[in-house]
């Protein structure tokens, strides 16, 4: 409802139906020949369409929660009732498809709220009930270029002051995080983060300032010019940037991040532009796409500290992109090593790059 209203592309649609919800689900998908996936815990069902689309059939349902942060307990309702449980107005609208034909249904006024560009929870207790919210709120405000309404933001802030972020599990966590960071405007939802208190929610160290933003659209920008199967990761690694070792194993463990995703946030710290590690092995993806956006805006440390920038590898016909972030991560490494001289930086770095272009 909410996308259509605003003329962007709808590719899942939802129904909501006051009884059997199931039964519904499973004599639609005959109707159409297509399959269906049942999720019966919350009475709902989903739909595989053509055209990767999909349809979530679920049954109008009320909810309470047992404690901040859990999952949900429901209960059958009217479409009411159901409506009132959403997370934000905007999507808190429906056309009823009964008696002589679709009617309006927008009891918590949010064709208004979509008209003025506001993302607003419908009741205080909406963040403690649910603190995933938070975050979405913020998803959505990035998504769709809007504000995030003065009183929500007040009922997150104290939330976050009531530790309800703190018992959000890890796995629900970093999904929420992985889909703020996987899509545009990282910098701007970073900067909203921190602002609600989420950012130091995750670590208290994590920032949303000038420099953070700055690293947050390079990296944006280095990737539109040369994808390379980066992923969130990426930008998790630029946010990141400042953090301490302790820090980065700490944020590892409360998004309950996989192995390998876990130990490329781990040793960041030394492998990092001004990192002290003498690991010379490749770069990721992920790793070289960081390193290129702190790499060509900030300053490096100490004996480690390198002549040439990104920009001086521009110059000699490297295109932007993760090889010229690999490129300067080895030279880096060489120089620690003490295998090239300062003189020698630029024309290593080149053939660097040029072989990882291969």
């Amino acid at each position: 409802m909410r996308d259509a209203l605003l003329d962007r592309p709808v590719r899942d649609l939802d129904a909501v139906v006051e009884g059997d919800a199931l039964g519904f689900a499973r004599k639609l998908a005959r109707r159409l020949d297509v399959s269906v996936r049942e999720h019966a815990r919350f009475g709902t069902a989903t739909l595989e369409l053509p055209e990767a689309r999909a349809l979530d059939v679920a049954m109008a349902r009320g909810e309470t929660y047992e404690h901040p942060g859990a999952l949900p307990r429901v209960h059958p309702g009217s479409i009411t009732e159901d409506l009132a449980r959403r997370d934000f107005t905007v999507n808190a609208m429906a056309w009823r498809l009964e008696g002589a034909g679709p009617r309006f249904c927008d009891p918590q006024a949010g064709l208004s709220d979509l008209r003025r560009g506001l993302i607003r929870m419908l009741h205080a207790a909406s963040p403690r009930d649910d603190p995933t919210r938070a975050f979405r709120a913020v998803l959505y405000a990035n998504r769709l270029g809007f504000r995030i309404e003065p009183r929500t933001r007040r009922w997150i802030r104290q939330a976050v002051d009531a530790g309800a972020v703190d018992r959000i599990s890890g796995d629900r966590l970093r999904r929420e995080v992985a889909r703020i960071l996987s899509e545009p405007g990282r910098a701007r939802a970073v900067s909203m983060l921190s602002a609600l208190g989420l950012s130091a929610a995750l670590h208290p160290s994590l920032r949303g300032d000038a420099q953070t933003r700055a690293r947050l659209s390079r990296a944006e920008r280095l990737a539109a010019s040369s994808p390379s199967g980066t992923s969130w990761l990426a930008y998790l690694l630029v946010w990141a940037a400042d953090l301490p070792a302790e820090g980065t194993v700490r944020l590892a463990r409360r998004l309950n991040l996989s192995r390998q995703a876990a130990r490329t946030l781990e040793r960041w710290p030394e492998r990092r532009p001004g990192g002290s590690s003498r690991d010379a092995s490749p770069f990721s993806p992920d790793e070289a796409l960081a390193v290129a956006a702190l790499g060509a805006t900030d300053s490096e440390a100490g004996e480690t500290a390198l002549r040439i920038r990104g920009r001086d590898l521009v110059a000699a016909g490297i295109p932007p992109g993760p090889a010229l972030g690999r490129a300067l991560g080895a030279t880096r490494r060489a120089r620690r090593l003490g295998r090239i001289s300062a003189e020698e930086e630029l024309a290593f770095a080149v053939a660097a790059a040029r072989d990882r272009q291969r």
